[in-house]
């Protein structure tokens, strides 16, 4: 699975971010990274595809 986040570094050294959106491949991906590139606009901006993995670690919340 790969994400796509804006990320951007505040000037109190925090981080802050967006996801954009879910994808099952990295092409597709990729392909809205082209589109979202319009959302950096200062240096200290980014946007990336990450590729996330889940495994048997990860816990899933039941809803009550």
């Amino acid at each position: 699975m790969w994400i796509l986040l804006w990320l951007a570094l505040a000037g109190d050294q925090n981080m802050d971010y967006f996801h954009i959106g879910t994808f099952s491949t990295k092409e597709e991906c990729v392909k809205m990274l082209s589109k979202a590139s319009v959302m950096v606009t200062k240096k200290t901006e980014a946007i990336e595809c990450i590729s996330v993995s889940l495994d048997d670690t990860y816990i899933r919340l039941k809803k009550k």
